[in-house]
């Protein structure tokens, strides 16, 4: 079946992304075609590690600081585009104000001028996607979900809904240290102004939000509902919906039920279950609330335990 919709996408390798769906090729830093280097006062460009519609990341040296750095910047006629300066000055500004430690750390940035510029942390251990991979026992499962919940409440906390929460915007910095990366179609809570038309999704099918498909003003549950594929997915190896198409996809997050967890991952079910609820306001509000649901979960799990 042929798609309707058209996406918003991020996604730009290992830093942070762009809108309008890039290509990731940072995390195994194949080569890439080359096109010119650009000139950045403190920095000697390396290579490119990812490249997107409107942007392009490289590897380079911070001259002054030192060490490795991913420096995202825009394209040249990107960078005559008011509305996409905009959006990328706007992404600069909401990373530079979360300084979590499970959220990519921004160096410093450029949104005035030429080029326009981000430079942030080279997080080089891959992403989440390569690291489920390999599988990951229930326990570290949970471990990082408590990672990814508690940078996201940092982001909702802040007034701010990331909109593509998924394994491929998980970057791990260290083994079993994850951070949250590609703030690229984040949005205020409750912008009506960054509802989208009808036929059209902000962030990724497969982990979008029932009202993420109803073009909803952008809310905090439905990260929430994101964050809990990602979990049901290192738990499971595979997405709670299997829909093969957009369309399938969406219509599953819609109207199909939870899958029941097996016996073994059963202490993890009402949690997954809080989590993807259909209804925004019955699910888990932000990801605060699903950090106090984790802790209960541990508490819990403690408490069951033997002495």
């Amino acid at each position: 079946m042929q798609s309707s919709f058209h996406y918003l996408t991020s996604g730009t390798g290992p830093a942070v992304g762009w809108r309008g769906g890039a290509v990731p090729v940072g995390f195994s830093e194949r080569p890439v075609q080359a096109v010119p280097q650009p000139s950045l006062d403190g920095y000697r460009i390396d290579r490119i590690i990812g490249a997107g519609r409107a942007a392009t990341v490289y590897l380079a040296d911070d001259l002054r600081r030192g060490g490795k750095v991913a420096v995202k910047v825009l394209k040249g006629s990107c960078g005559q585009s008011d509305v996409i300066r905009q959006a990328f000055a706007a992404e600069c500004d909401i990373l530079s104000a979360i300084g979590h430690q499970h959220v990519v750390r921004v160096i410093e940035h450029r949104s005035g001028g030429a080029p326009c510029y981000l430079a942030m942390e080279f997080v080089g251990g891959g992403s989440l996607r390569e690291r489920m991979r390999r599988g990951i026992a229930p326990e570290q499962a949970l471990g990082l979900l408590r990672q990814a919940a508690a940078g996201l409440s940092q982001v909702h906390c802040l007034g701010v809904v990331h909109r593509d929460v998924k394994p491929e915007n998980f970057l791990m910095r260290a083994p079993g240290e994850l951070v949250l990366a590609d703030f690229g179609v984040a949005a205020q809570r409750g912008d009506c102004a960054a509802r989208v038309a009808p036929g059209r999704l902000v962030g990724t099918a497969a982990y979008a939000a029932p009202e993420q498909a109803q073009g909803e003003p952008p809310g905090g549950a439905a990260d929430v509902y994101s964050l809990g594929i990602v979990f049901y997915e290192m738990l499971r190896g595979r997405r709670p919906f299997a829909g093969t198409t957009v369309l399938e996809a969406l219509a599953q997050h819609l109207v199909a039920p939870v899958p029941r967890l097996p016996g073994t991952l059963a202490a993890y079910q009402a949690l997954i279950d809080r989590m993807l609820e259909k209804r925004p306001q019955l699910r888990l509000p932000d990801a605060g609330a699903v950090l106090q649901e984790i802790e209960s979960l541990a508490a819990a799990r403690i408490a069951s335990t033997p002495r």
